[in-house]
């Protein structure tokens, strides 16, 4: 069985007024609107594990409204086998915030989604959108998923390289979210192959308000601390999105295989 320690927070930022980002921790996740800073940690055993990141889109709270709905959804499949149920979720947390929108004269609404799915001595990564999900290994950071923006798509049609997304004016621009009517576009998750995981594995979601303000050179940095605990490394993560700004929310899960 898989043992692991986890810690997650979501941080309003220094610009923003409302944070409409959520978290998801094997049940748990921000539960009321309004909530501007929160940390929780989980080191119970379990057969599989569950951890996601919504950065929600929509202005005043309508924002909070579609990753909260995303998050309390993840809460039904929570005992579920994800690698068969994964593609129902995501086609129900949609569903739900296109009701949203039909509600509020069409208002647009919706959030990203990046998760893990902890198993067998095994996890993937789903992700629509641009949180991200990573894999820390001997001091090597390994990006897991796969940005769904603009700029991402010009990087792969060969119109621009890699190192120039970071300045990018289509950086933040999404072609993927949750929030979508299924008549405009098919929503198609960026799915990881199962990677086999090992002892004092590290694993990270975050939102792009950690990723837009720290490199991933400093985010390897403060992961390959030996001595942080998981709650301690999410609060430096979190200072380091405020020293560099914290032009965004920004919400960090971090789990390391005991």
């Amino acid at each position: 069985m898989l043992n692991v320690e986890s810690s997650a927070i979501t941080y309003i930022g220094m610009v923003r007024s409302t944070n409409e980002d959520n978290y998801y921790v094997n049940g748990r996740h921000k539960s009321n609107f309004g909530i501007e800073t929160e940390g929780y940690s989980d080191n119970k055993q379990r057969d599989s594990y569950l951890y996601a990141v919504c950065d929600g889109m929509g202005g005043e709270n309508f924002g909070e409204l579609a990753s909260m709905l995303a998050v309390m959804v993840l809460k039904k499949y929570q005992d579920t086998d994800l690698r068969k149920t994964l593609m129902n979720y995501i086609q129900t947390a949609n569903k739900l915030i296109c009701n949203e929108m039909e509600k509020n004269n069409g208002a647009r609404i919706g959030t990203t989604l990046a998760l893990l799915y902890l198993y067998d001595n095994k996890v993937f990564s789903c992700n629509v959108g641009d949180s991200r999900t990573y894999l820390l290994r001997n001091d090597d950071l390994y990006l897991l998923s796969e940005d769904h923006t603009e700029a991402q798509r010009l990087v792969k049609m060969g119109i621009i390289n890699h190192e120039d997304v970071s300045t990018h004016k289509a950086r933040n621009k999404l072609t993927q979210h949750l929030g979508i009517f299924p008549d405009e576009m098919m929503i198609e998750p960026y799915i990881s192959e199962e990677i086999e995981l090992y002892r004092d594995d590290i694993l990270m979601i975050c939102s792009d308000g950690l990723t837009d303000m720290v490199s991933d050179d400093d985010i390897a940095d403060c992961l390959a601390m030996p001595d942080l605990s998981t709650t301690e490394m999410v609060k430096l993560l979190a200072s380091k999105t405020q020293a560099g700004g914290g032009k965004d929310n920004a919400t960090i899960i971090v789990i390391r295989v005991t």
